[in-house]
């Protein structure tokens, strides 16, 4: 932003400084404090500082995810998109920064003992992986082979495929008088709302999908989900839809959903032989596409997409399009 001048101006240190007035005012009460920063989010330009922690000779310049194979766009260079992930991580370390601040301020406040902390976020991002993508979706090409821009009136979105880098986000919780220790178990974003309310004694309302994670919480051997789904809200080929930006933009390709069960990964793809399947443990940076040896298990993964749309009231006209595993 141009106004920035120093750490202090920008989103998370806004937020976790707010987060922390309003602690202030309330600490003698019983509270639930949801607190959402912006940051790191494009434009990574958190002070040089802390860029030159991953990148000593930094010379200043923000790179701009392009939303494609960094390869197609003749601008961009693996040094450029080395250098965005230096500033992408110098910006998660600010992050950690502040809100290292407001839980300095929640131990100061004697609250530490007493309080449960969930800390979780939407998705990552890919500066290389997979072939050279650099973005969270992709940008189909134009007739004349060139790359659409953030902005274009006419841009388009192509298949954008949800591996790890992605869809694998940190969840870390924090319940007074548990062990720390790591839960082997599935989870799911949805299962937050139902843990929060599992921590107050509440039942979770009949039509929340998610379930608690207290008692996994209390004991790791706790069974977890069988599978997960990611996907952002099912389309279409032709359908217009708003994502990244809030520009609302037509898919020339079917949606990838990631589908996780067990040790598999299913990237389902309506188009006819763009789904693939990885086997997690062997393959955790997804780089073998196994699904044509193991199109069994690709179907058997497949079928909790299907019964996962029928039992949450999918449209049919979603749902059709994806009652079949296209090899």
């Amino acid at each position: 932003m141009a106004w920035w001048r120093k750490e202090s101006d920008r989103n998370v240190a806004q937020t976790m400084t707010r987060a922390g007035d309003w602690l202030e005012r309330h600490y003698k009460e019983q509270f639930f404090l949801y607190v959402d920063t912006w940051d790191p989010h494009e434009p990574w330009d958190a002070p040089p500082c802390y860029t030159e922690l991953y990148m000593p000779d930094y010379d200043g310049e923000i790179v701009q995810p392009i939303y494609a194979h960094w390869r197609d766009d003749p601008e961009m260079s693996a040094a450029k998109v080395e250098k965005a992930h230096a500033t992408y991580s110098g910006e998660i370390t600010m992050v950690d920064t502040w809100i290292g601040h407001l839980l300095r301020k929640v131990e100061n406040m004697g609250l530490k003992d007493d309080t449960a902390i969930i800390f979780t976020t939407d998705h990552g991002f890919y500066f290389g992986e997979h072939d050279g993508l650099f973005g969270k979706m992709t940008f189909a090409k134009r007739s004349n082979g060139h790359l659409y821009r953030h902005g274009d009136p006419d841009s388009q979105w192509s298949h954008s495929p949800l591996y790890e880098e992605l869809v694998n986000i940190p969840l870390l919780i924090h319940v007074p008088g548990v062990a720390v220790g790591a839960y082997p178990g599935q989870t799911s974003a949805i299962d937050v709302m139902p843990t929060v309310l599992g921590l107050f004694d509440q039942p979770a309302p009949d039509w929340v999908q998610g379930r608690s994670l207290v008692p996994a919480v209390r004991d790791p051997k706790e069974g977890g989900r069988e599978f997960s789904i990611s996907t952002i809200p099912f389309a279409n080929p032709g359908d217009r839809i708003r994502s990244v930006d809030n520009m609302s933009r037509p898919l020339t390709s079917g949606l990838v959903t990631t589908v996780t069960a067990g040790e598999w990964s299913l990237l389902f793809s309506v188009e006819p032989g763009m789904s693939e399947l990885y086997h997690l443990p062997s393959d955790p940076g997804q780089s073998k596409n196994v699904i044509g040896e193991n199109a069994d298990t690709a179907r058997d993964v497949h079928g909790f997409l299907v019964t996962f749309m029928k039992d949450t009231g999918v449209a049919e006209s979603l749902v059709n399009p994806r009652l079949e595993l296209r090899l």
